[in-house]
């Protein structure tokens, strides 16, 4: 598949994952793993052409997600406080990133207007839950129906079903990049790094 051979080739130049996640939609039985690559081009502060490098995450594949390095860390230390786990996997609330009403009407305790990191990157894994689908269609498909967002028309379909079937089932402990553990340092979170998922193929953290 075209996606799973760019994933490969992004694998392949970038120096060091930030991390690997565990990926899958509902519906999936097995996990996947899921190389989370970090660049300072997407950083908020970046001065790459917006809106394509600024602040944004992609799917490349089903086997990688490129993000900014302030997300990364962001993510990292919201999981400190709240780690996903395969057993407790995160899922978009509502099933919607940016609509307060099915956020709402989802749960009453989350933000209606601002999702957590970890949503964010269960939608992502979205995506690449629709690469593995969709072969060869799905750069295309993604290229035309992500400018629409989320939203109520059938043209919002692509983006509506990567916030619905999106599960992040934590990150893998083990692979966290040198910048990242320096990060979580400076933070005083270091105890918390046990926390997180192992790279175990069966035990998750935290269960028995």
């Amino acid at each position: 598949m075209l996606p799973d051979v760019l994933g490969w080739l992004m694998r392949l130049t970038a120096r060091q994952p930030a991390f690997v996640v565990y990926g899958r939609a509902r519906g999936e039985s097995r996990w996947r793993r899921v190389s989370v690559l970090a660049t300072a081009r997407r950083d908020m502060t970046s001065n790459w052409p917006a809106p394509f490098w600024p602040g944004t995450s992609i799917a490349w594949g089903s086997t990688v997600v490129a993000i900014g390095w302030d997300f990364a860390e962001a993510l990292l230390l919201e999981q400190l406080d709240q780690p996903a786990t395969r057993a407790r996997p995160v899922r978009v609330v509502g099933g919607r990133l940016r609509s307060p009403t099915h956020r709402r009407a989802a749960d009453e305790t989350a933000n209606p207007y601002w999702p957590s990191y970890s949503e964010i990157l269960a939608h992502e894994l979205g995506h690449t839950a629709q690469a593995r689908r969709f072969s060869l269609l799905y750069l295309p498909l993604g290229a035309v129906f992500t400018l629409f967002r989320e939203g109520d028309s059938w043209v919002n379909w692509f983006e509506n079903q990567a916030s619905r079937i999106g599960e992040f089932g934590g990150i893998i402990g083990s692979t966290l990049h040198p910048r990242l553990l320096a990060a979580v340092q400076r933070a005083g979170r270091a105890d918390a790094l046990r926390l997180l998922e192992t790279d175990h193929p069966h035990h998750s953290a935290n269960e028995g």
